[in-house]
């Protein structure tokens, strides 16, 4: 049997930002295993492709925000935005940090990852090529779970809400493989040619496909 997809999660640590993006990870990775386009061994269609590339796009915009970038703001300057009564959230927010990033923050409690990770939750199944021929689509999902074992195995999950600019480049080369998986594999353009699109082991699935060998007639006897 193939090993567990999830192995080597750390399953506690304090870091929010990496927890965030975990459910974010979780979520997405749901959505894909319910699709039947992954039951077939062609490919997927545009739409879907789309769907993937958007939900990948959506991740780099999580990872960007949690990698550390501090602002050129000193602390008097923060305290002083604390303290106005008429600075708005929308004011303090930036594209490019968030606070946390400009000043030492108390230390966070240790948070544990929340999901059976074993496969015996119906939501986050373990793939097999009898659950879901689709290669490529099973390598995608596969993908998605060594980014998602790959974040809790930082050392930035000792911080508090981010990373490292370093660790950042490391998990958005991961999530580049995962977009060119969808560049080069997935919509209508990349499909493979199947022939043959029952397999013998889908055979007992058919109408009275258990009794087919049952039911060969042997020639008779002179």
């Amino acid at each position: 049997m193939d090993q567990n997809s999830f192995m080597g999660t750390v399953m506690e640590f304090p870091n929010q930002g990496i927890h965030f993006m975990l459910a974010e990870l979780i979520k997405f990775r749901k959505q894909l295993t319910v699709r039947d386009e992954f039951r077939a061994q062609s490919g997927w269609s545009n739409p879907l492709n789309v769907y993937m590339v958007d939900e990948l796009e959506k991740l780099a915009d999580t990872l960007e925000n949690i990698t550390y970038n501090p602002e050129n703001v000193t602390q008097e300057e923060l305290e002083a935005r604390a303290a106005d009564t008429t600075r708005s959230l929308a004011e303090e927010y930036t594209v490019t940090s968030i606070s946390t990033d400009n000043i030492l923050m108390p230390t966070a409690p240790v948070r544990n990852v929340v999901w059976l990770l074993d496969g015996t939750d119906p939501d986050i199944p373990q793939l097999t090529p009898a659950t879901c021929p689709n290669d490529a689509g099973r390598g995608f999902i596969r993908g998605l779970d060594d980014f998602f074992v790959s974040l809790s195995r930082l050392d930035s999950r000792h911080q508090a809400m981010n990373i490292t600019k370093y660790e950042s480049v490391m998990m958005r080369a991961k999530l580049e493989v995962l977009y060119a998986l969808c560049q080069r594999k997935g919509g209508e353009v990349n499909k493979s040619d199947i022939p043959t699109g029952t397999l013998p082991s889908q055979d007992p699935l058919t109408f009275e496909g258990e009794n087919m060998e049952r039911n060969v007639v042997t020639p008779l006897e002179d």
